[in-house]
């Protein structure tokens, strides 16, 4: 009995030696070798931001990091693939196994430049704006196909891709090149012909209507100013005519509008050719941008009789109007 009670003491002292042992070794593991381990584990990020994403990679690398498996991407004014920003910062200390994550430059975002060709220097500056560009320099030049105040060209010019925010510059029409003109006699001539002479070199008309026993009804009986006189583009001629009032003798302004299709951002090419009893003529032949209002009354034209409006969007032909 009291050997069996020597052993068992025994063995219980070996394992009491054998716990204070471990307990001693584990004591120098966590204040000793963990804390050695720790300090010895962590790293200084380095500075990667500028470089390039391959440059970036062969840094880390070096340094004993390694990237963040999702690569955040961003617009900028960088370089594209150039490194824009890191997570943790260049001389941050980290462990080894810890990632860094980049967000690495997509390039500058582009944006196509509307066409504001055609339109009012107002309705292009909104253009532009809610586009995301800045109107820049306007300047004017007298031109005979654009009324005045309308858009004739714009740099840079329509479609590509620029920076939001760029400037954009506008040339706007000052109306035709005034010209000096020396009115001829145009009593007993019809009054459709000379309205059609007197627009054409920019002249406005106003006409009054009387009776006269010689001359013809829709002649014109006197203007003013008269025979000799000395007039510009733009200025006012009064024509006395011949017989009742009527628009048959003189034509009719004609009230026909146009949008033109908004489709895209890009200009499109309008022709519109009028046939009345007069003739066929081409009224517009030039390029506006989307959306733009084409308004035949506000240019003065007048038509003869039962008129077709032909309308052409880039050589396609739309559906014809015909008035009365």
């Amino acid at each position: 009995m009291n050997s069996l009670n020597n052993t068992l003491f025994a063995t219980f002292k070996v394992f009491l030696y054998l716990l204070i042992l471990l307990g001693i070794v584990g004591l120098l593991i966590v204040f000793i070798v963990i804390p050695k381990w720790i300090r010895t584990e962590e790293v200084l990020v380095p500075n990667i931001t500028g470089k390039t994403y391959y440059e970036a990679i062969r840094i880390l690398d070096d340094a004993g990091l390694q990237p963040a498996k999702t690569i955040q991407e961003a617009s900028s004014d960088a370089p594209k693939g150039e490194i824009v920003a890191q997570n943790p910062q260049a001389n941050f200390r980290i462990k080894y196994y810890q990632p860094v994550h980049i967000t690495v430059s997509i390039g500058v975002e582009l944006t196509p430049v509307p066409s504001v060709i055609g339109k009012s220097q107002e309705a292009a500056f909104d253009a532009l704006t809610s586009a995301g560009f800045r109107p820049n320099r306007v300047s004017s030049v007298h031109s005979e196909n654009y009324v005045q105040g309308t858009v004739i060209a714009q740099t840079p010019p329509e479609g590509g891709g620029q920076r939001r925010g760029s400037p954009v510059n506008l040339l706007v029409s000052r109306g035709p090149t005034p010209q000096s003109i020396q009115l001829p006699n145009f009593q007993s001539q019809l009054a459709n012909d000379v309205v059609s002479t007197l627009e054409g070199v920019g002249l406005k008309i106003e006409t009054q209507y009387s009776s006269h026993p010689t001359i013809p009804q829709g002649a014109v009986i006197t203007h003013k100013p008269g025979t000799g006189a000395m007039v510009q583009t733009g200025d006012l001629v009064l024509l006395e005519i011949s017989g009742v009032g009527t628009n048959e003798n003189i034509g009719k302004p004609l009230p026909f509008k146009h949008t033109v299709s908004e489709e895209g951002n890009l200009s499109r090419h309008i022709k519109i050719v009028i046939i009345d009893d007069y003739g066929e003529r081409t009224e517009i032949n030039q390029r506006y941008a989307p959306g733009t209002v084409i308004d035949l009354e506000r240019k003065a034209v007048r038509v003869f009789g039962k008129t077709r409006v032909l309308i052409y969007e880039n050589g396609e032909k739309l559906p014809e109007v015909i008035y009365n």
